[in-house]
């Protein structure tokens, strides 16, 4: 800033430019020394020329900055709000934009545009966890309805309970059954598959969200890997299959099954309980591998969504040689709907089984 001074003055205390003070000019320059008005003991005399005080400085603002942390705070603050994730994930975004555009701005603060690309950052972040946290939660309700709707709405069944005579007391639940089991491994992706065949005998209980966990073994009792199928098991045998993902050039000498045991029970009327049909499932080929397409049909009352199929291909020996699953978006109550799945590595002419679960 140029300071306007008149060249004639002599050295002496004149007006400053901020009220109540004075600043002494030296006559050729101001210098630093400042002074209250009216402390005039050794005052110059005034000329009526003298210099005139330098102005204030005005220091400029980087409105495109302000504008940035403005929008940042707010889509901060909607980020963190699961009803309102869409705003803060639209103004998270232009506040990131009108920041870096902010700190290029000449001759202007920088500082709010490079708070703003930082609260845009932490916010965008937390959005995102935010919406992580809101989906797995509304999966989580969402499965407890389902099976809460497949298994009804019966009591449990409280061994102390004393029967009446009107209520005659409630068979106990017996133990899940394991029947046939098969595995192999896929030599090109090294990765094993399994199959298991289980019976529920209980014609009156069901076994909700049931954890099945297969476990893979070498020849010296090595655990190779696990797979874990999570199925309500209605009344009746079904078979169910998976994948060893971890097995890799080892070689599988057996397998374990371990599941629900009759305590995990859960007393639900064949009168109250649905179940699925399965209607004429169909092969053919593709390239080197085999299609299966099929339908199946449900008695519930309720609709049933992500209704998983699990297929099985045996040889002409009868001899389990390939498995996969598929599942279906949703089967209407007493409606049908159509599946499909391919099955890699099997003899085109295997013959194929279905089973539909929960």
């Amino acid at each position: 800033m140029t300071e306007s001074i008149t060249p004639a003055a002599p050295a002496g205390w004149f007006p400053a430019g901020v009220e109540g003070q004075e600043r002494y000019w030296d006559g050729a320059a101001w210098t630093d020394h400042v002074r209250p008005v009216g402390n005039a003991s050794d005052q110059s005399d005034v000329v009526a020329a003298g210099p005139s005080a330098p102005e204030p400085e005005k220091k400029p603002r980087n409105v495109l900055g302000i504008v940035a942390l403005a929008l940042a705070a707010v889509g901060f603050i909607f980020a963190c709000i699961p009803g309102a994730l869409i705003v803060g994930w639209i103004l998270l975004p232009i506040a990131f934009i009108l920041g870096i555009v902010a700190l290029f701005q000449k001759d202007k603060p920088k500082w709010q545009g490079v708070t703003a690309i930082i609260v845009s950052v932490v916010g965008t972040i937390i959005g995102v966890i935010v919406f992580l946290v809101v989906a797995a939660t509304a999966f989580n309700n969402a499965f407890s309805d389902t099976v809460t709707g497949q298994v009804g709405t019966s009591d449990i069944v409280e061994e102390d309970a004393p029967a009446t005579a009107d209520e005659p007391a409630l068979a106990a639940a017996q133990e899940l059954v394991l029947g046939e089991t098969a595995f192999g491994v896929d030599t090109e992706s090294g990765m094993g598959w399994y199959a298991v065949q289980l019976t529920n005998p209980n014609e009156d209980y069901v076994f909700g969200n049931a954890s099945i966990k297969v476990e893979a073994y070498d020849a010296n009792g090595v655990l190779l890997d696990t797979g874990i199928d999570y199925s309500t098991i209605l009344s009746g045998g079904s078979w169910f299959v998976g994948r060893f993902l971890q097995v890799g050039s080892a070689q599988i000498d057996r397998i374990e099954v371990r599941g629900p045991t009759a305590d995990a029970a859960t007393y639900s009327p064949a009168a109250e309980t649905g179940s699925f049909t399965l209607g004429e499932v169909t092969t053919g080929s593709e390239y080197d591998w085999m299609t299966v397409n099929g339908t199946v049909t449900s008695n519930f009352t309720e609709d049933q969504d992500m209704v998983r199929i699990d297929v099985i291909a045996r040889d002409g020996g009868g001899k389990i040689v390939g498995v996969d699953s598929t599942y279906t978006d949703r089967v209407p109550a007493g409606g049908t709907a159509a599946w499909n799945v391919p099955l890699w590595q099997v003899p085109l002419d295997s013959k194929v089984e279905a089973f539909p679960h929960l």
